[in-house]
């Protein structure tokens, strides 16, 4: 049998825990462990999306958590980075933490990204 490290286990455990529950306005979703807490940041692309989606991801954390023995505790962050400010601003950069288990597709080729996200 193969074993699993760590990191793999926490990637794969949060990418199970996404299926289903990715929402049109969400950007991007990282996570990292360190010692008895798992870090969970997902970031939307307006406060909007942030306001009516981020209870899904909540349960998608849940989900994750779950794949831990105790006392590891979850620690959830949800944040707005807008793709750019305006249409003369470069994309905006999104602070992911050390794994990515979910990133947008985007391109500046897209402007309706900028706007309706």
């Amino acid at each position: 049998m193969c074993k699993v490290s760590m990191d793999e286990h926490l990637r794969l455990s949060a990418q199970r825990a996404l299926l289903g529950r990715i929402t049109r306005g969400l950007r991007a979703v990282s996570v990292e462990k360190s010692n008895n807490v798992v870090k969970w940041r997902c970031v939307f692309g307006s406060e909007v999306a942030k306001e009516s989606q981020w209870e899904l991801l909540s349960e998608a954390a849940a989900e994750l958590i779950a794949d831990f023995e105790p006392p590891t505790k979850i620690e959830e962050e949800y944040i707005v980075v807008r793709f750019r400010d305006s249409e003369q601003k470069v994309p905006n950069e999104i602070p992911h933490l050390k794994h990515i288990v979910f990133l947008r597709h985007e391109r500046e080729s897209y402007p309706e990204l900028a706007i309706n996200t």
